[in-house]
């Protein structure tokens, strides 16, 4: 790779990670149940074979949830809306079915914090890409604190779920979805690419970007005091 090649995908490195955190957090938010792989929480239940009910897994996401069989590779996906609700059900072992817990609309509201977090990161791309790099430093923290703060509600879920479960019969497992994963993603990418156009807007004030030397830099700023006659 060229010298002058480099330079330019350097000089556009912070555009280029904010685009992708962009995208992954686009894709967060389209969520369950549009993307059954991106979800949130993950949790699975043993079943009963004898009853041919084995292998059953709970997905559930911003705007929804999906219900399925594993083994058969069959889903039911369910979309609610912003802040929605939903009751979990225990399957006895001679096909009884008994209410055993589930989720209110205040433990989803939280999650569509996401989409203001995407909205936020278009928006940083496009300051990015003209070149407003101090702008879009500080919109893209801005944009990691809505992650973050999504990633709390994501989590506050898992724990309100996790101990329901232990009244399950045929639980198995709950994990925190894919989802989750991705926006600490998100999180990491938005301070990274913060801290790039905060380094690129200084040098464009300190004039490296418009072809001055470091040397004549150093000169103009801290060692300008050895200079002096």
């Amino acid at each position: 790779m060229s010298r002058s090649h480099f330079e330019k995908v350097s000089a556009h490195a912070g555009a280029i990670i904010t685009l992708l955190a962009t995208v992954i957090s686009f894709l967060v938010t389209i969520s369950v149940p549009s993307i059954r792989a991106f979800d949130l929480v993950r949790i699975s239940f043993r079943g009963f074979p004898s009853l041919d009910l084995s292998g059953i897994q709970i997905r559930l996401g911003i705007w929804g949830y999906c219900e399925g069989s594993i083994p058969s590779n069959e889903w039911v996906c369910v979309f609610r809306g912003y802040g929605y609700s939903s009751p979990f059900y225990s399957v006895g072992a001679y096909g009884n079915i008994q209410a055993e817990g589930g989720i209110s609309k205040e433990w989803t509201r939280g999650l569509v914090v996401s989409a203001s977090a995407t909205a936020f990161l278009i928006i940083t791309t496009i300051a990015a890409l003209t070149k407003h790099h101090l702008i879009a430093a500080l919109l893209s923290w801005l944009s990691g604190f809505l992650t973050f703060s999504f990633m709390g509600v994501n989590l506050a879920l898992y724990l309100k779920l996790r101990p329901q479960m232990r009244y399950f019969d045929d639980f198995e497992r709950i994990d925190l979805g894919a989802g989750f994963w991705m926006s600490l993603a998100v999180l990491i990418l938005t301070l990274v690419s913060g801290f790039v156009l905060v380094v690129k807007h200084r040098r464009e004030l300190t004039g490296v970007e418009n072809g001055a030397s470091s040397f004549s830099v150093l000169r103009g700023g801290f060692l300008s005091r050895f200079w002096q006659k």
